[in-house]
C-alpha cells in the first residue's frame, strides 16, 4: 500500500506538472513545432524617370552630361543591412559576363547605378560617347538568409552626336 501511493503521488505530480506546462505553451507551439519563417525581401528594379526596362536609348545630343542620363534603380524591400548590387556588362562575343559597377543598397533600401556612355581606347576610358548596343543585367547578391537575385537581362543603346551636326 505504501508502494502504491508513493506511485499514485508520483504519478498525479507528474500529470500535474505535465498540465501546468500544457497551459503555458501558446497554442500555435502545440500544432506547428518549431516553424522558422524565412521571409524573402523583394527586389524591384526601374529607371529612376520611370521610363520602360527592356530597351533604353540614350543620344549624346540629349544630354549635357553622361551625369543627366537617369539611373538604375535598385529596391530591396522590408529594408534592413545594406545589400551588395552590382551591374554586369554581357561581352557581345564570348557571351560571359563582367562586374561593370558594385554598390550597396542604403538604409532605406535603395541603390542607384549610372550606366557609362563612354568608349575605351587603348589608355582606358574615353570622353567620346560610344556608339553601339550593350547588354546589361543586375545582381543583387545573397545576404544571410536572403537569396541572390538576377535580372534579366536588358539593353542600352548608346547614339553618339555626329560629326558636324551641332
Amino acid at each position: 500500500m505504501k508502494h502504491s501511493v508513493k506511485t499514485l503521488a508520483g504519478s498525479l505530480a507528474a500529470l500535474v506538472l505535465s498540465a501546468g506546462m500544457l497551459t503555458a505553451a501558446p497554442a500555435q507551439a502545440l500544432d506547428n513545432p518549431t516553424v522558422t519563417v524565412n521571409k524573402q525581401q523583394v527586389v524591384t528594379w526601374g529607371w529612376e524617370d520611370g521610363v520602360s526596362k527592356k530597351f533604353r536609348d540614350f543620344s549624346e545630343d540629349d544630354y549635357d552630361d553622361a551625369l543627366q542620363i537617369p539611373a538604375l534603380k535598385v529596391t530591396v524591400g522590408m529594408p534592413g543591412p545594406g545589400r551588395r548590387v552590382m551591374l554586369e556588362i554581357q561581352d557581345p562575343f564570348d557571351r560571359s559576363w563582367t562586374t561593370e559597377v558594385q554598390t550597396r543598397t542604403d538604409t532605406a533600401g535603395v541603390a542607384l547605378i549610372r550606366v557609362n556612355p563612354f568608349c575605351e581606347n587603348d589608355y582606358g576610358n574615353s570622353t567620346e560617347w560610344c556608339g553601339h548596343d550593350v547588354t546589361y543585367r543586375l545582381k543583387v547578391l545573397k545576404s544571410g538568409m536572403q537569396r541572390q537575385v538576377v535580372s534579366n537581362p536588358f539593353t542600352v543603346t548608346f547614339v553618339p552626336t555626329e560629326d558636324g551636326m551641332m
